[in-house]
């Protein structure tokens, strides 16, 4: 599993631009979400990271941060900046 993200790196990154993305279900969302964050639940992040933006990082989160880390690993493998911010609640933002 992808190692988690600096808090304070985090939000380094989310001020020059990193966005946050959570992988977590419709249903977690619904019980609470980090306002600056977008949802792509991981089982549809295969069939739309290309919607995600190419050229900032993207900072992943979840419920306990295993999600996030196949998400962080999944989206290297396409080439993008990616990074396992871990457990949604962690987003600095």
């Amino acid at each position: 599993m992808v190692g988690f993200l600096d808090p304070e790196e985090a939000r380094r990154m989310m001020a020059a631009g990193a966005i946050v993305v959570d992988v977590r279900t419709q249903e977690e969302w619904d019980q609470g979400h980090a306002a600056n964050s977008i949802l792509m639940p991981l089982h549809e992040l295969a069939a739309h990271f290309e919607q995600l933006p190419q050229d900032v990082p993207v900072l992943l989160v979840c419920r306990s941060g295993a999600r996030s880390g196949q998400a962080t690993a999944y989206l290297r493998n396409q080439g993008l900046d990616a990074h396992n911010l871990g457990p949604w609640q962690r987003n600095p933002g």
